[in-house]
């Protein structure tokens, strides 16, 4: 029912199932490489990459400044009940 385009709608849908590849879900892969986050060097996973890093702060920052969205507190959250 949203109306964003069929790509966005599913990369969305594979965050909500955690399943993007993030360091984190490489390195279960058998990955070989560093699992620190590239903008803060923290471990990169879905909930830190959208959330908690401070790149993301800063841009749900600017997103409840300019339109007046509260940032989401967890992935769930992010997605309230349009994806489930």
């Amino acid at each position: 029912k949203i109306k964003v385009p069929l790509r966005i709608k599913i990369f969305m849908w594979f965050v909500h199932k955690q399943v993007i590849l993030t360091k984190d879900n490489l390195i279960k892969r058998r990955w070989v490489g560093s699992s620190r986050c590239c903008f803060c060097d923290h471990d990169e996973t879905i909930q830190h990459l959208f959330l908690e890093c401070p790149l993301a702060k800063l841009l749900w920052r600017t997103i409840h400044i300019a339109f007046n969205i509260n940032p989401p507190v967890d992935i769930e959250s992010l997605f309230g009940t349009w994806l489930t």
